[in-house]
């Protein structure tokens, strides 16, 4: 596969739609140097304070959540269907209890512009510089959300916080991988 370099925002309308498939893969990395990614469903592209941004969402209860508290990057990498089963283990299972790379057979590979890897497999990587972060405030979220997608009877819900990755890099190989 050759990836090209693409410009923001070439395609985004493509990348929001396999975004809400749940076909990204988010990577974060710590102190530890041991990248993980996280399937990711929700997340938007948008542009703020004259940059390119890619917001990913994550819930502080994640060991994601841990890494990227640690980091100042992460990538996000999108898939076509045809990795549909390692999205789901990478969605369902924690990087504390297994290492995703070894368990799915993707390969981590050396990002252009930020130390966090890509995954070489996706078709599209997105290379962020985390620039803001931002802890949801849930007394100012709509009460039917809350109530949609946060337990409302446990004492110690999760909920997200917001990252807002300037968008760095961005290459891929969109020839026909969005309809696969």
């Amino acid at each position: 596969m050759t990836k090209r370099k693409i410009d923001f925002p070439d395609y985004g309308k493509e990348i929001m739609e396999v975004l809400k498939e749940g076909r990204a893969l988010l990577v974060a990395q710590g102190k530890d140097g041991k990248p993980n990614p996280m399937t990711i469903a929700w997340g938007s592209i948008m542009y703020a304070w004259n940059k390119p941004i890619f917001v990913v969402l994550v819930r502080d209860s994640r060991y994601t959540y841990k890494l990227l508290e640690e980091s100042e990057s992460f990538t996000v990498n999108f898939f076509d269907r045809t990795y549909n089963k390692a999205m789901g283990f990478c969605g369902s299972k924690s990087g504390r209890d297994f290492d995703k790379f070894k368990e799915t057979g993707l390969t981590p590979g050396e990002s252009k512009a930020v130390v966090t890897p890509i995954i070489e497999e996706a078709f599209l990587n997105i290379e962020c510089k985390i620039v803001m972060k931002s802890e949801m405030n849930p007394t100012l979220v709509d009460p039917e959300i809350v109530k949609a997608h946060y337990q409302t009877d446990v004492p110690e819900r999760t909920y997200h916080t917001l990252y807002f990755g300037e968008i760095i890099d961005m290459y891929g190989d969109f020839s026909e991988n969005l309809t696969k």
